[in-house]
């Protein structure tokens, strides 16, 4: 009998490990799918974009950076904002990197923004140029997403989210 109720016991341990192991396969699984769903459809120079930054990180011998439709969700809503408001801010950025945390389970987000350029080689080149924005793309992340969108007399707004 004791080594019967032994059996048992440790079947249900191993049923346990087991089930607990597969719970955080899925979490993890169900994270990934959230943070890079691709169903988006981005225009050519948001795509153009992320091929730079990707070809810059690749020069400083970094990761690329995978397409996340929930940031782009978010770059595009802050793009709307700076236009509505006519200028370029970070406003608000706190509660867009802790929403885009809660979604994707992240543990960093960074922005970089840009107005006034009209290709990707400009955005990249200005951000470049400054230390701060080259630090974001240079940053230890692993997804991004940028959107751009233009104000009734075509000037181009650039947000860029990255996030880890």
């Amino acid at each position: 009998m004791f080594r019967f109720n032994l059996l048992i016991l440790i079947a249900l341990l191993t049923l346990t490990v087991s089930c607990s192991s597969t719970n955080t396969e899925e979490a993890e699984l169900y994270t990934e799918i959230a943070a890079t769903n691709s169903k988006a459809e981005i225009s050519e120079i948001e795509q153009e974009v992320i091929d730079v930054v990707n070809d810059y990180r690749i020069s400083k011998g970094l990761n690329t950076l995978q397409f996340s439709t929930v940031a782009y969700s978010y770059a595009t809503d802050h793009n709307n904002y700076m236009i509505d408001a006519g200028k370029i801010s970070h406003d608000n950025f706190g509660k867009r990197s802790s929403n885009l945390s809660l979604e994707t389970n992240s543990e960093y987000v960074s922005e970089n923004l840009g107005k006034d350029f009209y290709n990707a080689d400009q955005i990249l080149e200005a951000w470049i140029n400054s230390p701060t924005h080259k630090k974001v793309m240079e940053g230890d992340v692993n997804y991004t997403a940028v959107s751009v969108t233009a104000d009734d007399n075509g000037v181009l707004y650039f947000t860029q989210i990255f996030f880890k």
